[in-house]
């Protein structure tokens, strides 16, 4: 406890005090019985809302757990110096679910507010969840998730419509599993909302996109297999990071066909997941700040990043040309060189390329780099590049990967995960025939591996490259 305190609060194993005409006056001070514990027990001299503080952002239990340490912590728990913060999932609802509904009733009706975070991941019945978002003690929430657990098919519970009256104060919400309520306009406003997630929810196109247009300050924006979505326009002028995989229904289809994300100034980071199934046409405009882009795939029979269209990303237009792109993750069946030399023309910036491969007996890449007709990302910018499924008994493979050890001039880094059971002599035969020792780049550090994951890893919007393993 006292590390975490430390940590959330700078200077908190010197005694806190303010500066007044030369002279140290205490925050706090401490009783008779404070003064007789023991000199190494520093935090419990910090004022209430900074020792309240901590305790919220402690996990339920463990909050309420350190009203045992001592006098001086017992009251905190329940003051209105320490923020709500209840988490009611498995870990909580162990056992008999009636005698877990009561402590949670009591919990909201014995502390005094107000709430930072509310969180249910266990269904409970309709009436029980919306008396609990009704009290008082949950004014003026600022995180809120009701994310039940997953059931089978389309089938959604459904999400009390009083969980919209935090619309004024929630900064995150996370709405998973649960069918929303219909939206009338005029829509309801979240004014200070950063951070929105839904995940397997029944939504409506238009309360979709009218829940998007009271979103005014939203950063961080996440739709995940989401139902009764046909077609998606994404439009914000402060939305940084999206995300966004496609649902498909009992029969396999993909009920979202287009994806337009326009007028969004601010989006460094658009994420694809699952696009290997859709949706068939992607537009991206006016997006000049893009930084990272992926996955792309088969799966897209149109991409067109302003006025460029890729058709299946092979043809390619080169009318508007992506400046900011850094990082670029592919899903490439072959892996098709044609396809990927046409990207590397579009994002002429390119530092980092991700690449799965797959593989077919009737791909054959031919492609030679011509340095009369210069890629400039190959030649200036690209640093890294990462290739999945290495098939190092297929040519076609081989003079994929050769091509980048051939012609990257500034490559750092190439890391190659094999799919073949191999040896270190297999390893030494392969760095002869990819020609390792003719690399454009003689700084290039190329490593094979034997690896057995077929596609790259997310680890979210905080990494600064989220597709990066070294940083895991």
């Amino acid at each position: 406890m006292e590390d975490a305190a430390a940590a959330a609060v700078p200077g908190a194993h010197a005694s806190a005090s303010r500066r007044s005409d030369d002279r140290q006056v205490p925050l706090w001070s401490p009783g008779p019985r404070e003064q007789q514990r023991s000199p190494d027990d520093l935090i419990s001299h910090l004022p209430d809302d900074v020792l309240g503080a901590v305790v919220s952002l402690l996990p339920t239990k463990d909050g309420a757990r350190t009203q045992v340490l001592s006098r001086r912590w017992r009251p905190l728990w329940r003051s209105s110096a320490a923020p709500l913060n209840l988490s009611i999932d498995r870990r909580f609802c162990a056992g008999d679910a009636r005698k877990h509904a009561a402590v949670v009733s009591r919990i909201l009706s014995d502390h005094p507010g107000p709430a930072r975070r509310f969180s249910l991941r266990q269904a409970f019945p309709p009436g029980q969840i919306d008396r609990w978002l009704r009290a008082g003690s949950l004014a003026r929430l600022q995180e809120l998730e009701i994310a039940y657990t997953k059931v089978h098919g389309d089938v959604c519970h459904p999400m009390p419509p009083s969980a919209l009256c935090f619309a004024p104060t929630l900064r995150a919400a996370k709405f998973g599993s649960c069918e929303f309520p219909e939206l009338t306009a005029p829509s309801p406003k979240f004014p200070r909302l950063k951070q929105l997630t839904l995940c397997r929810v029944s939504i409506s196109e238009d309360s979709l996109h009218g829940m998007l247009s009271g979103c005014i300050a939203l950063e961080s924006l996440s739709l995940d297999r989401n139902i009764g979505i046909g077609r998606l326009c994404i439009s914000s002028p402060t939305v940084r990071r999206f995300s966004f995989s496609p649902h498909r229904d009992k029969q396999g289809i993909v009920t979202c066909q287009e994806l337009l994300v326009q007028d969004v100034p601010c989006l460094e980071r658009l994420i694809l997941h699952d696009s290997h199934i859709g949706p068939a046409t992607i537009r991206i405009t006016g997006a000049p700040k893009l930084e990272l882009l992926g996955l792309l795939s088969h799966g897209i029979s149109t991409l067109k990043p302003g006025t460029t269209v890729l058709q299946k990303t092979i043809d390619v237009s080169l009318t508007t040309i992506m400046h900011k792109v850094k990082i670029l993750v592919v899903d490439s069946i072959g892996p098709n060189l044609d396809a990927i030399v046409g990207l590397l023309k579009c994002f002429t910036f390119l530092e980092r390329l991700y690449v799965i491969s797959h593989p077919q007996e009737d791909m054959n890449n031919v492609r030679k780099y011509d340095p009369l007709d210069p890629i400039e990302c190959l030649e200036l910018h690209l640093k890294k590049v990462v290739l999945k499924n290495y098939d190092g008994n297929r040519t076609q493979v081989i003079h994929f990967a050769q091509f980048f050890v051939l012609n990257a001039k500034v490559l750092k880094e190439m890391e190659i995960g094999v799919v073949n059971r191999c040896n270190s002599k297999w390893m030494r035969f392969q760095r002869k025939r990819l020609q390792v020792e003719n690399r454009a780049s003689r700084d290039a550090q190329i490593e094979l591996k034997w690896d057995t994951k077929k596609s790259f890893k997310y680890h979210g919007f905080s990494e600064a490259d989220p597709f990066d393993m070294s940083s895991c």
